[in-house]
């Protein structure tokens, strides 16, 4: 594995942290709340039955993120974003007409396979920029993408789907993922316990 210099969070980031601050002020919708953290069952589950994904897997698809993200990059969906859910995976598609920007959550049991699931990613993405400043850890892949371990949960923004410059302003995609997966954390911190 190759990893490049640390980068801290950038300026136009830094100002995107405090207007977002108030943002997620509501919660994703009907039954959203803090979320599990811990206990030895898979999340979404009890008694073995999949109970499907919690409120902070929802919110990236949800509530005011959607919003929020059509603020930033000055540019709607095509239709509104939509999600799946299975083996323990939150997906979220973001249709927007240049292109497609992808939202993954990974529920796990705990932290420690969170992070392991997290450094297995690291380790298989080639070379990477870790990102300070974001959730419990984070990287950019050499595509853009930027993947986040907070809790219990680790988040991937892919924007593999976008064009090399997107939004109005247009911000490279680096900057794009950074800026989703800043908005998502400020969602969590707000609202998952």
């Amino acid at each position: 594995m190759t990893t490049r210099p640390r980068r801290p969070l950038s300026r136009a980031a830094a100002v995107l942290l405090l207007s977002l601050a108030a943002a997620c002020g509501a919660p994703a919708g009907p039954g959203a709340g803090p979320a599990p953290t811990t206990g030895a069952a898979a999340p979404g589950t009890a008694g073995g039955v999949d109970l499907g994904p919690s409120p902070a897997a929802l919110m990236v698809c949800a509530g005011s993120v959607p919003t929020q993200l059509a603020g930033a990059f000055g540019t709607e969906t095509t239709t509104p974003p939509s999600g799946t859910w299975a083996q323990h995976l939150y997906t979220c598609t973001y249709a927007y007409p240049e292109g497609t920007l992808l939202l993954t959550v990974k529920e796990l049991a705990d932290r420690a396979t969170a992070g392991a699931h997290f450094e297995g990613l690291r380790g298989s993405a080639g070379p990477v920029t870790t990102v300070d400043g974001l959730g419990e850890a984070a990287f950019t892949r050499a595509d853009g993408s930027t993947v986040v371990r907070k809790d219990d949960f680790v988040l991937t923004v892919d924007v593999h789907g976008l064009p090399e410059r997107f939004g109005r302003p247009p911000r490279s995609r680096p900057n794009v993922s950074v800026t989703v997966a800043t908005t998502v954390m400020i969602c969590w911190k707000e609202h998952v316990a």
